[in-house]
């Protein structure tokens, strides 16, 4: 689990239950999860949306590279209806 994803959503979508939801993740993240959100939780709401699609950007370059070195599949060559399933399929593989 991406824990800056975990943290810009929960301040996006539900930022009163986002302190209580730390208690959810596994021992090994609460700490990270709470330093991340320390360092977060008081930026503008469009920072954290820049934030958000920054990551998201860096997540889907990774898995068209990916998919490159993998399988030799050059993703921004398909159809927006097959390669935005090859994306979701290939997340699904890694994630």
């Amino acid at each position: 689990m991406n824990l800056h994803a975990f943290c810009y959503l929960g301040l996006l979508r539900f930022p009163e239950q986002l302190e209580l939801s730390l208690a959810l993740l596994p021992e090994g993240q609460k700490a990270e999860a709470g330093n991340i959100l320390a360092s977060v939780k008081d930026l503008p709401k469009t920072e954290l949306l820049q934030k958000w699609s920054r990551l998201r950007d860096d997540e889907r370059a990774a898995v068209r590279q990916n998919a490159y070195r993998q399988f030799g599949i050059r993703l921004d060559d398909m159809v927006p209806s097959v390669k935005e399933g090859c994306l979701s399929w290939l997340a699904d593989q890694n994630g």
